[in-house]
């Protein structure tokens, strides 16, 4: 009697506990395709990535020496990269797009794109990497926390190079 309960006992427990041994692993192979990819793309490129964030269907990722920055992302539909240069960029900001959605009472505003935008800087070029997308995925995961956390991080990269190159700039005119 106590054997068959104790196998009942652990089938119920398997079960409910494999789905989310499934999901995590699923994830985690997710996350490596998307993060390899990257790094392809970037091997492509003979640049090495220095940083690296991997989301549910992006990645996105960053040579400081090349100043190259690079993102992958995969729809339903397709699997595309991008690769921006640094060095032709003056300012990183990232943008939400709202919709109206129409509810009983009043129509609410809903988050329908997340990018970050880069501004050349002959300021007539963008280029726009889009994380979040309302017509490709239904909810937001982080995409907010990170397209700000990428915003910060690459405002503040792209500073230092002004940095750099303003205090070469005063060596090579003391030096004349």
């Amino acid at each position: 009697m106590g054997t068959g309960l104790f196998i009942i006992d652990a089938i119920i427990i398997a079960i409910v506990i494999l789905p989310f041994v499934l999901f995590i692993n699923g994830r985690k192979k997710r996350q490596k395709k998307l993060q390899k990819a990257l790094q392809s793309e970037a091997s492509l490129h003979n640049c090495k990535l220095s940083k690296v964030e991997t989301h549910s269907n992006f990645a996105i990722g960053i040579d400081s020496s090349e100043q190259k920055l690079f993102f992958y992302k995969e729809t339903e539909e397709a699997a595309y990269a991008q690769t921006v240069d640094l060095k032709s960029i003056s300012a990183c900001k990232s943008i939400k797009e709202y919709k109206q959605a129409k509810g009983n009472a009043k129509p609410n505003n809903v988050i329908d794109k997340i990018q970050l935008s880069f501004i050349h800087r002959n300021q007539k070029d963008a280029t726009h990497l889009v994380l979040y997308n309302n017509n490709d995925e239904m909810t937001l995961n982080n995409e907010l926390v990170v397209a700000q956390k990428w915003q910060d991080y690459i405002t503040e990269f792209l500073e230092s190079k002004v940095e750099v190159q303003t205090s070469e700039t005063s060596k090579h005119v003391a030096t004349a």
